[in-house]
């Protein structure tokens, strides 16, 4: 029998292959002792170690043993690249699961885009010059074109002497809300005249005395679309006369302004809708604007036509109204009529906030 050899040649390998498969007809006769004896030169081998490395327990022939393979130490150069490659490993999966975590988790997502517009009017706006104070405060916003301003207007005297003042805070004879818009425009529609014949007491006028607020309270209708500027205003006059005198104005030039943007689509929910049958005119309007209706009409009486081809007043006519606006208790306006046989009225109803919805309407006797 050859004995082991630590190395085999390649080509000895095939013919101990060869050899290992041949059947042999007769087993080995081994002693025990000699089967031991191999078996512990076989594992010697193998194993590449000494006995005493092996457990302690026995083991029944033929069983396959494995035993750890001692490896060389690691450089330091290993250590420093495992330990990199293991804070690489830990970092990625952190990363994985912060991003699944933040997939799952509900976010409040915030959209931000170009304004339509202000969703509320500065409010109030004021100046101050020569001694005097002016506050003006609009309705808020957004706004659109034909809509109703409420317009609020303060006048306050810091100094030593008493002073005359007349529109927006005495009796003007026609519409005169103490507000003007700076731009150049023409209106995209009119509203009924005011200029008619002089309520009694207009042009009166009021003294301020140092120390004193005076307040008007107007209403105002954006007749255009676009950047309006709007400004208001007050006129004093001479203290010595009756008549309306205008004199130097000490707020010239400190006028209380307000910058606005003015759509040109009237929202839905901000029409009032009127049903005509003169005189009677229904108005249908959202609650919160029915308790807050005002009117203007004017009305011109004939016994003939009302059309005439040369200017001047109309023959045998009566031309009056209410030279401003008023409140209209309930939603139905009932227009004043006359002893002639023809009228006619332009009238326009609003409240603050909403459109005013404007039109004309003819009786004959």
């Amino acid at each position: 029998m050859k004995p082991f050899e630590d190395i085999l040649p390649e080509e000895e390998g095939n013919d101990l292959v060869g050899l290992l498969q041949e059947e042999h007809p007769t087993p080995l006769d081994l002693t025990p002792t000699e089967q031991e004896q191999i078996t512990q030169q076989v594992r010697e081998r193998l194993l590449q170690t000494s006995p005493d490395t092996l457990p302690d327990k026995e083991y029944e022939s033929g069983q396959i043993l494995m035993a750890p393979v001692s490896q060389p130490p690691a450089t330091r150069r290993q250590r420093l690249v495992r330990l990199a490659s293991s804070l690489v490993a830990v970092l990625v999966v952190g990363v994985i699961i912060t991003s699944t975590f933040l997939l799952f988790v509900p976010q409040k997502i915030i959209v931000s885009g170009p304004a339509i517009g202000p969703v509320r009017a500065p409010g109030t706006t004021s100046a101050q010059a020569g001694g005097f104070e002016m506050t003006l405060g609009i309705t808020p916003g957004p706004y659109f074109i034909s809509e109703m301003l409420e317009v609020n207007i303060k006048l306050t005297n810091h100094t030593s002497k008493t002073h005359r003042v007349g529109v927006p805070f005495g009796n003007g004879c026609g519409y005169a809300p103490g507000l003007n818009i700076k731009e150049d425009l023409k209106p995209a529609f009119e509203l009924p005249a005011m200029d008619h014949k002089c309520p009694a007491g207009a042009g009166q006028h009021f003294q301020i005395a140092p120390g004193q607020t005076l307040s008007a309270h107007k209403y105002f209708v954006l007749q255009w679309s676009g950047t309006i500027t709007l400004t208001s205003y007050v006129e004093f006059d001479a203290n010595d006369s009756r008549l309306a005198r205008p004199t130097q104005n000490p707020l010239d030039g400190h006028w209380p302004t307000i910058h606005i943007q003015v759509a040109s689509q009237i929202p839905q929910d901000r029409q009032l809708t009127l049903q005509v049958a003169a005189p009677r005119i229904a108005v249908d309007a959202p609650a919160p604007a029915r308790t807050h209706l005002q009117y203007l009409y004017d009305k011109l009486c004939t016994n003939g036509t009302s059309e005439q081809t040369v200017p001047g007043p109309i023959p045998d006519s009566d031309f009056t109204g209410n030279f401003g606006w008023e409140t209209l208790p309930g939603t139905t306006l009932n227009l004043p009529g006359c002893s002639m046989k023809h009228i006619t009225w332009d009238y326009a109803i609003g409240a603050p906030g909403y459109a005013v919805a404007f039109g004309k309407a003819k009786s004959d006797a």
